[in-house]
């Protein structure tokens, strides 16, 4: 997937001549370029989570949107990153 985002853009083509010329969707190539520039903003995935200078033993839970729920240490750095994802 990263491989043809970066053949595209070194192709000077656009999405609907480079889809039509490797035989995919121009739609699937737009959604892998979204995905390939949020991975180069890190706007969603993984983070690290470092080790802060929270008290041991000592957890917030943090309940996402969508039923997600992360117990994790009280760490207002790392919890900021969290809340921001």
């Amino acid at each position: 997937m990263l491989s043809l985002v970066e053949d595209w853009k070194a192709s000077g083509l656009t999405q609907n001549a480079f889809s039509a010329l490797h035989g995919i969707k121009v739609a699937t190539l737009g959604y892998w370029v979204a995905k390939s520039k949020e991975q180069e903003t890190g706007s969603r995935g993984f983070i690290e989570m470092p080790s802060g200078s929270a008290v041991k033993g000592e957890q917030i839970e943090i309940i996402y949107p969508t039923g997600v729920r992360l117990k994790v240490p009280r760490d207002l750095s790392l919890i900021s990153q969290l809340i921001r994802l």
